[in-house]
């Protein structure tokens, strides 16, 4: 196999240089008064996380995720439930979940799926900020709203998706410890 990043030879999806070239650097942005962390720029790693459109993307965005654990160790030392953002799953598999899977790892915080789900099929790829205010997703939360959770997500670019996600948490009565995505556009 290629390396997905330069197309080296590797046995990896990314090769031993991309993957330490990888330098994830801790941002914090605030959206309804919960911090909101990222990661990467987005353009640093916009391939990558385009690989999501298609099944590499099941092996790149964990990598991607389990880069950031060393940076996350403080946070998930007390028992959260990750909470991926839409979890539906697309082209075999749920970016979101497949993210939050790796956060967990080796960590006492579990991920819990298709406990956030919106009902409308609306794709904010490409959109305008115009747009998304205009086509809500239409979040619904059907978990245990006594558990702590923090929600997962891959990019954060206007913060529409997670505004919609927290306002529908604060409304079930769900405590939002902060959020994750990987890469701030």
């Amino acid at each position: 196999m290629r390396c997905f990043s330069c197309g080296v030879w590797s046995f990896k999806p990314l090769c031993k240089r991309c993957y330490t070239e990888l330098v994830p650097r801790l941002q914090t942005h605030r959206l309804e008064h919960i911090p909101v962390l990222s990661f990467y720029a987005y353009d640093d790693i916009e391939l990558l996380l385009k690989s999501k459109y298609s099944l590499v993307g099941s092996r790149l965005l964990p990598l991607l995720a389990s880069r950031v654990q060393s940076l996350l160790k403080p946070l998930l030392q007390e028992s959260l439930y990750a909470l991926p953002i839409d979890d539906h799953i697309k082209r075999g598999y749920s970016h979101t979940a497949a993210i939050a899977r790796a956060l967990c790892a080796n960590s006492p915080c579990k991920p819990v799926y298709n406990k956030l789900r919106a009902i409308k099929n609306i794709t904010y790829a490409g959109q305008s900020l115009e747009f998304r205010k205009q086509n809500p997703k239409g979040f619904v939360f059907k978990g245990d709203s006594r558990l702590a959770y923090f929600l997962v997500d891959d990019v954060l670019t206007t913060g529409t998706t997670l505004c919609q996600a927290i306002q529908t948490l604060k409304a079930a009565g769900v405590k939002v410890a902060f959020a994750l995505v990987l890469a701030k556009a």
